[in-house]
């Protein structure tokens, strides 16, 4: 990592040398760090307002459908923006880019935590969205392009995986101890301090990235960030309308519409936004359908899980949180090892074997879902799922970012996180009401019916999470495959 360093200029050589490189390490710690304190900051936000739903719902005059835009705003923002936010930082400056978005992250968590109405809340979490949009594909390039390919970088994506997955899980645990004791607003406020923390340290602990010499795309910036929140959107009108609704199909096809124009104007302009020739590379291609069904499969599972805790076994937010809890500790201590595996194994083989295992793995879940389950045993079999997705995780972001020239990884790492992003919003918005669907009114069955839709839709999902997984197999290059200029 490019760190900056001073030395006194009488001081003899050797030992100049020596304190070089310890503050150039020591300074090289602190700003993966913030790094990583960023991504697990995203992905705490994706998760920990799901438990304050009811409460924000309650107090604010929400209706039962209008509430989903709490989170659907923040979602379509950040799936929408995640490209062009990641090619903003190659063009400006990763760590500026970076340091805004963190502030504007602080000031829009803020902004909700004090919402007065439903409209300045939904607003507020569209903000936050773009805001997170700004901060994760920059973390991640700056990690990328501070460590050469290869053991360095499998270690720190390791490290990366960890706050992504931590962060996740930790959101599903912490709401429940935030709404009880600050309400539904602490789970915005938790966010602030951390946000400013970040921004204040990264011009001092991150090195600074040359600025390229490029116009940015403003066309093409426009069409891809509203055909994709178009696209990202979609599926939770489908839910509340109909898969066959005016309101599903417009934003489908207007977002698909515009996509294959943006497509069409990129492969016309002197400096595109983004470089198609990218996308020709087959490893990165099958990277980023394996960070879909990642994003599938580790949103639409936890909250399946969530649901079946809260839903069919009467759990308090807390138990429930407490249940999952473990899954994060867990991936902490599976974190200093997985990067050894990586290199051992080799990249094609951990994606597939990641990948396919993170399937098994929900199907053994499904398996322990009823209605008078063994707890203790379903407790148990959550622990492996949880570090398959982290390893799911780091080896999908490690092939989409190989092989990519330094001036791109910013583009990269949006399109990676694009893909995730999309996969929880089309898990979650197909995936929670087909589990839903078998459950009607609240009668006696009402419980057992809910645990059977729970448990068939894990089972549908663990099918579609190993046949990505053999997809990865057949489309990922065992040798680096250098994209095309």
């Amino acid at each position: 990592m490019q760190v900056r360093t001073t030395a006194r200029a009488d001081a003899p050589a050797a030992a100049t040398d020596t304190s070089t490189s310890e503050a150039g390490n020591r300074w090289a710690g602190i700003g993966l760090a913030l790094m990583l304190c960023a991504q697990f900051m995203v992905m705490l936000d994706a998760s920990i307002v799901t438990v304050a739903i009811p409460d924000i719902q309650r107090e604010l005059g929400f209706s039962q459908a209008g509430v989903q835009g709490v989170i659907t705003a923040y979602n379509v923002a950040f799936g929408g923006a995640l490209i062009l936010c990641g090619r903003i930082g190659d063009l400006l400056g990763r760590r500026r880019v970076f340091a805004i978005g963190m502030v504007g992250f602080a000031l829009t968590s803020l902004m909700c935590g004090m919402a007065q109405s439903a409209v300045m809340l939904v607003a507020g979490r569209a903000l936050q969205g773009f805001s997170a949009a700004l901060i994760a594909p920059t973390a991640l390039a700056l990690l990328t392009t501070s460590v050469p390919e290869g053991p360095q970088r499998v270690k720190a994506m390791s490290k990366f995986g960890i706050a992504t997955v931590l962060g996740f899980v930790s959101g599903l645990v912490l709401s429940g101890i935030l709404v009880r004791e600050w309400g539904w607003q602490g789970v915005f406020y938790a966010t602030v301090p951390v946000g400013f923390l970040v921004a204040a340290l990264a011009p001092k602990f991150i090195a600074r990235a040359p600025r390229q010499p490029h116009r940015i795309d403003v066309v093409g910036a426009i069409l891809i960030t509203v055909g994709v929140s178009l696209v990202v959107a979609a599926p939770a009108q489908g839910v509340a309308n109909g898969w066959t609704s005016i309101a599903f199909l417009i934003p489908l096809l207007a977002g698909a519409a515009l996509l294959a124009v943006f497509l069409w104007y990129e492969t016309r302009h002197p400096e595109p936004l983004v470089r198609l020739g990218l996308f020709r590379s087959r490893s990165l291609r099958a990277a980023n359908v394996v960070s879909v069904f990642s994003g599938v499969s580790s949103g639409s599972a936890y909250l399946l899980t969530t649901m079946y805790l809260q839903q069919v076994l009467n759990y308090s937010p807390l138990k429930a949180g407490l249940i999952v809890a473990p899954v994060g500790i867990l991936n902490i201590a599976f974190g200093f090892f997985i990067g050894r595996l990586i290199n051992r194994i080799g990249l094609r083989g951990s994606i597939t074997a990641a990948t396919v295992l993170s399937g098994l793995l929900i199907a053994l879940v499904a398996s322990q879902v009823s209605a008078a389950p063994n707890i203790a045993l379903f407790a148990v079999v959550l622990l492996p799922m949880g570090m398959a997705f982290m390893a799911t995780t780091i080896t999908s972001t490690l092939a989409a970012t190989s092989g990519v020239a330094n001036h791109e990884q910013g583009l990269a790492a949006g399109v990676r996180q694009t893909s995730f992003q999309l996969g929880i919003a089309v898990g979650v918005a197909v995936l929670v009401p087909i589990a839903s669907s078998r459950a009607h009114g609240a009668g006696p069955g009402h419980a057992a019916d809910l645990a059977d839709g729970i448990q068939l839709t894990l089972y549908l999902l663990g099918a579609l999470v190993v046949a990505a997984g053999l997809f990865a197999f057949h489309g990922f290059r065992p040798a680096r495959e250098k994209t095309a200029r």
